[in-house]
């Protein structure tokens, strides 16, 4: 099996699903079996379906023990009252054959606990290598419906959700790009080789010179280049990153691609009337119509996404308009977490040795996209060939379709892909995450993940998570306004950039500790 081959049948459309046809994935057939009220549980039920999935287990292939996976949560109302989040046990799914599922718990560090450390989602995958559509039927999860105030006669809604993610496996990576790129890791002040992430152990930053020696060298050695952001540290500057922060050697999952419209209107229509005040951001926009390609409308009720024409909803389109406690309310809401500043350039570059200037395709060459083809439509594609949506990229004023770029048999340079299959790593809209350059940022613990359960105002409430002023967090990869430098996959010129509002350049991912 060829991963180029693999990694391009990722390709079009990289969304969530409820319920039915929102994207990538559907979820179809959703039911609530019997509730058994000696041991407080009860099944759900469901089907599944994307396309373009993946599984290689080869040793000998360029991306071994790689895959996509479908990371599924539910949400239920009771009575008609607020939607919450259905607490999962460990054990007691049904998994039909070819299939494979775990559990995500709460804190990845600890044992699972019904009260305190419940299974929040579980991710899908292949059970044995294999490429294309990835059907199933029969499955059903093992809700403790008696531990989140349910009882057997009461009235039950579900819904569904999945999200589309990558595996990227344990293993050493290098951050940096040999002093190319704005403020990028390097391991001395004379020494400009690439920082070595070869355990999650904790590290120390320092003042040394360094003594590279080409492309062979692995030494541990840590210097921290600023780009003199307020608040940031400054180049040279000592410092440890904890052992609990994430750095990208140890195996987690990835969202395939950036938060989509279609996503956040799924997330913002289960919020309570006060929590999608909070977290409105037409506000930020300044409208409730088609704003740098944001299409999203929301007055009262329900948020929608508005026929533009011919079916024209742009629910495919990236989300921007986020901000830092946006991206964080969406990713305590599904269960997932911030990504580090370290695991998004594992996600690009892999185990490979960096190349100078390089983009997250581990190449120079970058081609903007110039026009869109079918705007706003669920095909949404760049008119001519292109890579990345950037300020080449005349005529596209806004983010595009996720995963746009990936076309039939086209290279991982052609696609703009991540090593792992991630898309869209450059351009199209900034991520958002937590930043190594701040004391408030390397506080951030990777084995905390959303609860599903946001504050009565709609915030986050994960205490080792930046909090909503941003401190602590940053953008990396660029966005659609920005020269190709911003968009290089080793460019800190932002990563510790403390801006509260969202704009039309700001969107973001989730990862989550794998297993």
């Amino acid at each position: 099996m060829k991963f180029l081959k693999v990694l391009i049948l990722i390709a079009a459309v990289v969304l969530s699903a409820s319920d039915g046809v929102c994207g990538g994935i559907n979820v179809t057939n959703t039911s609530v079996g019997t509730r058994d009220s000696g041991t407080g549980t009860a099944p759900i039920n469901f089907d599944i379906s994307w396309n373009n999935s993946w599984r290689s287990t080869d040793p000998g292939a360029p991306a071994p023990n790689n895959w996509d996976a479908a990371w599924v949560f539910v949400k239920f109302r009771k009575n008609g009252g607020n939607w919450a989040h259905a607490s999962l046990t460990d054990t007691g799914h049904t998994v039909p054959s070819g299939a494979s599922l775990d559990v995500g718990l709460v804190d990845t560090s600890a044992s699972f606990n019904i009260s305190t450390n419940p299974g929040v989602g579980v991710f899908i995958y292949r059970s044995a290598d294999g490429v294309g559509t990835f059907t199933k039927t029969g499955f059903s999860l093992n809700w403790k419906y008696t531990q989140d105030g349910v009882g057997v006669n009461d009235t039950i809604d579900i819904r569904v959700f999945a999200i589309e993610m990558v595996y990227v496996p344990t293993g050493a990576f290098f951050a940096g790009d040999n002093a190319t790129s704005y403020a990028s890791f390097q391991q001395g002040c004379s020494d400009t080789d690439p920082w070595y992430i070869g355990s999650e152990s904790a590290l120390t930053t320092g003042t040394q010179a360094g003594s590279g020696t080409g492309v062979g060298e692995t030494n541990s050695e840590y210097r921290y280049v600023s780009w003199a952001q307020a608040g940031e540290d400054a180049t040279g500057a000592v410092f440890t990153i904890p052992a609990v922060f994430p750095k990208g050697y140890q195996k987690f999952y990835m969202m395939k691609g950036e938060i989509s419209q279609s996503q956040w209107v799924s997330f913002f229509n289960t919020l309570t009337t006060t929590q999608k005040s909070t977290r409105d951001t037409t506000g930020l926009k300044g409208s409730d119509s088609l704003t740098s390609r944001n299409n999203v409308s929301w007055i009262s009720g329900d948020a929608t996404l508005p026929d533009q024409g011919g079916g024209a909803t742009y629910g495919s389109v990236a989300m921007n308009y986020l901000s830092w406690a946006d991206l964080a309310a969406y990713l305590d809401w599904a269960g997932l977490r911030p990504m580090s500043e370290l695991e998004f350039e594992k996600a690009g570059r892999g185990p490979y040795r960096a190349v100078s200037g390089e983009y997250a395709w581990g190449s120079t060459s970058i081609t903007g996209a110039t026009s869109v083809n079918n705007a706003g439509m669920p095909n949404e594609a760049p008119g001519a060939a292109a890579n990345c949506v950037y300020l080449n990229s005349a005529g596209v004023q806004g983010p595009m379709r996720v995963g746009a770029m990936a076309a039939g048999d086209a290279t991982r340079v052609a696609a703009g892909a991540g090593y792992y299959g991630a898309m869209d790593l450059s351009g199209n809209l900034w991520e958002r995450l937590v930043s190594v350059g701040r004391a408030e940022g390397r506080a951030f613990n990777g084995a905390k993940h959303g609860n599903g359960i946001l504050s009565s105002s709609g915030q986050a409430d994960v205490t080792t998570w930046p909090g909503s002023d941003t401190v602590g967090a940053g953008y990396r990869g660029g966005d659609w306004s920005l020269s190709g430098p911003y968009v290089r996959l080793s460019s800190r010129i932002r990563a510790t950039r403390t801006y509260a509002p969202g704009s039309s350049m700001d969107g973001g991912r989730g990862v989550r500790s794998a297993p």
